[in-house]
């Protein structure tokens, strides 16, 4: 059976818009305090963040961009700014790299720089996109200082560990892998494992 919920490794605190909560009928301009706790994965559609209201109220399969950190935040990014590719299938895994976790970031957004910290990673699997070495992304979810909620894949962020990482001045320019990496291949010598058999020892 598909998966497509999973929780949030560490809910957080934030604010819905509340026209999101009104379908986009009224509530412009006004916020509700809520905790967020719960993510969902449709195929083609942006990421579902579940969220408790503080009247108690549970809502489900918000966009990143109807949760704010400050109703008096700074930039009203776009969804498409905040979630640069859509959900690949129903199955994933939500994850908090212990590395990276809370770690400052620079989110290159569509033609700008946002600063922010690593909240999570949601990473997709068992589609058509994840399987393939140059589509194949995971999600990282980043509070960004101006206020919004963002999913970026890792092309689009610097971590800054003050003890390791070294800026530079431009944007790295990799490129991305298009190698499937196989370990057990036709052409090889032999396909048996003569190291360890019944006619050897250790």
């Amino acid at each position: 059976m598909s998966i497509h919920i999973a929780d949030i490794p560490k809910p957080f605190y934030c604010y819905v818009r509340n026209e999101f909560l009104y379908d986009q009928q009224k509530g412009f301009g006004e916020f509700t305090a809520c905790m967020a706790y719960g993510l969902s994965a449709l195929p083609g559609r942006a990421w579902g963040i579940s969220l408790m209201l503080n009247n108690g109220a549970l809502v489900q399969h918000v966009p990143v961009h109807a949760i704010t950190f400050a109703p008096e935040n700074i930039h009203n990014h776009p969804l498409d700014h905040l979630q640069i590719w859509s959900c690949y299938g129903w199955e994933f895994s939500t994850h908090v790299y212990g590395a990276l976790e809370e770690m400052p970031v620079k989110a290159y957004m569509k033609g700008s720089w946002e600063v922010g910290r690593y909240l999570f990673t949601a990473a997709p699997y068992g589609d058509h996109f994840s399987s393939a070495p140059d589509q194949h992304k995971h999600f990282n979810f980043i509070h960004l200082e101006c206020g919004a909620l963002a999913a970026l894949p890792g092309n689009r962020m610097l971590v800054f560990d003050s003890s390791f990482v070294e800026f530079e001045r431009e944007r790295p320019s990799y490129t991305t892998n298009t190698h499937y990496w196989y370990v057990e291949n036709i052409e090889d010598d032999s396909p048996f494992d003569s190291v360890i058999s019944p006619h050897n020892s250790l």
